[in-house]
């Protein structure tokens, strides 16, 4: 019975070690997410006490996509991000839109939250509204967009 135990032994062990064998096409079996990008279009000149429509084109792979889980964008006055103001887009048929009231002078921040397919995007823009002060014009920042922050849920 011991004369089988190490013939026995190495041949599970290859067995073994030969199911633990690297596939080399291994990253192709899992799925790879495709980046989402978005274009945000704000308009050029913002009143205080106006409302404006906020509009974003959603797409993955140069198409257009038209079933996202969330849009919105996040509306606030720089300095003031608790005061928040969220606005649900709805889809029109060719891109996302929605309305923000902008109350007084300033800079605004407008994040725009989306979800879809598995991929979560942040862009976010700067945008001035009406007059601004020396101070706020010196600290406008060149425009963001995040699209390259990408969040995977799998």
């Amino acid at each position: 019975m011991n004369k089988w135990k190490i013939p026995g032994l190495v041949i599970l062990s290859t067995l073994v070690l030969s199911a633990c064998s690297v596939n080399s096409n291994a990253d192709q079996l899992y799925k790879q997410p495709k980046p989402l990008s978005a274009h945000v279009m704000l308009p050029e000149n913002i009143e205080p006490q106006s409302t404006q429509v906020l509009e974003v084109h959603v797409m993955q792979e140069n198409k257009t996509v038209d079933d996202a889980k969330i849009v919105q964008f996040k509306v606030w006055k720089k300095d003031a991000r608790s005061k928040a103001e969220t606005a649900k887009a709805h889809y029109d048929g060719s891109m996302y839109k929605a309305t923000a009231t902008f109350k007084e002078d300033g800079i605004y921040y407008i994040k725009t939250d989306i979800n879809a397919r598995g991929e979560h995007i942040l862009p976010t823009q700067q945008v001035a509204v009406s007059e601004l002060s020396k101070e706020e014009l010196r600290s406008l920042q060149p425009a963001e967009n995040e699209t390259h922050h990408h969040h995977s849920h799998h």
